[in-house]
């Protein structure tokens, strides 16, 4: 990378092993707290305790948060960095983030290439944040490293970061609300937004939920952001649009298809102020559910909300 650092710094770090995260991680962090710049690390528990411990005592100067708990959503990932950073406003901070790991689903894996691309836009034009994101090659998907070389500026070789020539730029990637989901299965449960009461539409939401073996408490969750959805669709697509649910072994669905249209991509990512409603409903939906795909095509918009049946 030529010339002086930018504000903004987004640096891919490929590694190999657990060895290699901390070979790849260590210095830049041990570099932070030397500066005295406030540094957060969200990784798996293991890595992170590995990674704690090569500090030799420094580790009290650092922020650890379990990425595989809160970034389970990867829509959830984002504020985090936000909160961060405006905690430490006027300062610069740095951040060690791995949002994918080897038990990522493809349509999760979908989710992490979005958010990466998201922080591009969110943080292009804001005080220094210098955020590595280690990706481990020996165990992620090669589709996986793809993506990562295709959402990250800069790519970390030695010591340095330098320019990362397979990088697309928001002006030239595809747009994060673009992309067809996978359909529904046939044995979706289908109901009418425009010919049902809202309290209905929940109630079919919980019972379909608890049906696949849901917990009381995450069925209740699912229900109230498939109300917040159907919200936007009455006051956005003039409540003329689908609710689906539908399960498998592992998880219960829910989608919300309308003829509206989202032109901000970073909706439901960031926390809107008091006095504005618009957003908070999908920011609720993304802290209520395990993974959230927004998209909005010239067909309209679809949501697909997915509660896992495992936690």
């Amino acid at each position: 990378m030529s010339g002086a650092a930018p504000a903004y710094q987004h640096v891919a770090a490929l590694y190999e092993g657990e060895d290699g995260f901390v070979e790849r991680t260590l210095p830049f962090v041990r570099d932070a707290i030397a500066a005295e710049e406030p540094v957060l690390v969200m990784t798996g528990r293991a890595k992170g305790r590995r990674l704690a411990a090569e500090l030799n005592g420094g580790a009290d100067a650092v922020e650890f948060r379990d990425m595989t708990d809160e970034g389970r959503n990867p829509a959830c990932i984002l504020p985090i960095w936000r909160d961060f950073a405006d905690r430490h406003a006027g300062r610069p901070v740095r951040g060690v983030g791995e949002p994918v790991w080897p038990a990522r689903s493809p349509a999760e894996l979908g989710e992490c290439e979005r958010h990466e691309a998201l922080l591009n836009v969110a943080f292009d034009d804001e005080p220094p944040l210098r955020l590595m994101c280690p990706y481990d090659t020996a165990t992620l998907r090669h589709d996986a490293i793809e993506g990562a070389l295709r959402t990250h500026p800069y790519l970390l070789e030695g010591d340095c970061a330098v320019d990362n020539l397979e990088y697309l730029a928001p002006g030239l990637a595809p747009s994060t609300l673009e992309g067809a989901l996978a359909p529904a299965p046939p044995s979706a449960a289908v109901v009418s937004i425009s010919s049902a009461e809202l309290r209905d539409l929940r109630a079919f939401v919980a019972e379909r939920a608890a049906a696949a073996g849901l917990e009381a408490n995450r069925c209740s969750d699912l229900a109230l952001a498939a109300h917040e959805l159907v919200t936007n669709t009455i006051r956005h697509a003039a409540g003329v649009g689908t609710l689906s649910t539908w399960s498998d072994p592992a998880s219960v669905f829910c989608e919300v298809r309308d003829g509206g249209h989202i032109a901000e991509p970073l909706v439901g990512r960031s926390l809107p102020r008091p006095d504005d409603h618009r957003g908070r409903g999908l920011w609720i939906v993304n802290h209520l559910c395990d993974l959230v795909q927004i998209r909005s095509l010239p067909t309209g918009n679809v949501v697909r909300l997915r509660m896992d049946l495992d936690l």
